[in-house]
C-alpha cells in the first residue's frame, strides 16, 4: 500500500498541484452521487471516445467519479476538462507499478487522504482508495478493477476478500469500478455489503457489458456477451441507495453509429443520508 497524491488544479500556475486536507473542512451533504466507468484503455478512437465520456460526466456532475483502464495520454485528457479543474480534487495511479493503465478519483468532496493497493494479480490490477470528509464521519470510496476471465475466478475471490479485509474498520465505504465477475460468484458479495444494482432495480440485468446494444463490443470480439462487471457496493448504515442507472449507452455520434465512449457502459448511483429510523431528510 502506498500513499498518493490528493491535488487540486491551481488557476494561476496552470498546473495541478498537491492539496492541503487540512484547509477543507468536511462538508455536510444529504445526498451523494458516485460513478464508475472502465474507459477502455484501446486506441480505438480512443480520443473521442474518452471526450465523450468527459461529456457525459460533465453534464452529471457526480460527486465522485472513478475510473479504471486510464492511460497516461487519457489522465491528460481527463484532467485537462474545464469543470473538472474548476470543481474536482484529483487521486490517480497511473504508471510505475499500475502497468499500462491504472486509475483516477475525481471527487467534489474534501479527501484527507488516498492510498492505492496492489492486489495478488496476473493482470497488474489493485484498488484506488480514499477517505472522504462528509458530515463529520469516515466514509471510504474504493475503485476497484479485479482480474478478467473465467479462468480467474479463484484469482477474484482472493481479491475481493482482500480489498472486504482493508475496509474491515470502516463503518461506512462505498466500493465501485470493474469487478469482471459473473453471476455466478454473485455469493461472494455478502453482508454487510450490498450489491446495489440488483437491490434498487431487481427486474433489469443492468449489463454493463451488452453487445446487443454496444456495436464496438461486438465488433471488437466478434462474440456475443450480456454482463454485469462494473457494480457499486455499499456498506454501512448513514446512506442508502436511492437510483442507479448505465452511462454511455449510445453511439458517440451520428457519424459514428458503431463507436460507443467505451467497451463498458458506466454506472451513476445515487446515495442519500439516513435519518432517524432509516428515513433520509427530503
Amino acid at each position: 500500500r502506498r500513499s498518493v497524491a490528493v491535488r487540486r488544479f491551481d488557476g494561476q500556475t496552470q498546473r495541478w498541484v498537491d492539496a492541503d486536507a487540512s484547509a477543507d473542512a468536511a462538508v455536510d451533504r444529504d445526498e451523494l452521487t458516485v460513478a464508475t466507468f472502465n474507459i477502455w484503455f484501446d486506441d480505438y478512437h480512443a480520443e473521442q471516445r474518452y471526450l465523450a465520456i468527459a461529456d457525459l460526466l460533465c453534464k452529471r456532475r457526480p460527486d465522485v467519479i472513478v475510473l479504471q483502464e486510464v492511460t497516461p495520454a487519457a489522465l491528460a485528457i481527463f484532467l485537462g476538462q474545464p469543470w473538472d479543474r474548476r470543481e474536482y480534487l484529483s487521486a490517480s495511479a497511473v504508471g510505475g507499478d499500475t502497468g499500462k493503465y491504472g486509475m483516477l478519483m475525481l471527487s467534489r468532496v474534501p479527501i484527507t487522504r488516498a492510498s492505492y493497493s496492489r492486489l495478488p494479480t496476473r493482470q497488474t490490477r489493485g484498488f484506488l482508495e480514499a477517505e472522504l470528509a462528509v458530515n463529520d464521519t469516515r466514509l471510504i470510496v474504493c475503485c476497484l478493477h479485479l482480474d478478467s476471465g473465467k479462468s480467474s475466478a479463484h484469482l477474484r475471490a482472493w481479491q475481493l476478500r482482500r480489498i472486504f479485509r482493508a475496509q474491515r474498520s470502516a463503518e461506512d465505504a462505498v466500493l465501485l469500478g470493474d469487478f469482471n465477475m459473473r453471476d455466478a460468484e454473485n455469493n461472494r458479495i455478502t453482508p454487510p455489503y450490498c450489491d446495489v444494482w440488483p437491490t434498487v432495480r431487481p427486474n433489469d440485468p443492468g449489463f454493463t457489458e451488452d453487445t446487443s446494444i454496444n456495436l464496438m463490443r461486438f465488433d471488437a470480439r466478434n462474440k456475443k456477451r450480456q454482463v454485469r462487471f462494473d457494480r457499486v457496493l455499499l456498506k454501512g448504515t448513514r446512506w442508502r441507495a436511492e437510483s442507479i442507472a448505465l452511462l454511455g449507452t449510445k453511439p458517440i455520434s451520428p457519424e459514428l453509429p458503431r463507436v460507443f465512449p467505451s467497451d463498458h457502459f458506466g454506472v451513476d448511483c445515487r446515495l442519500v443520508k439516513v435519518r432517524g429510523r432509516g428515513q433520509p431528510r427530503r
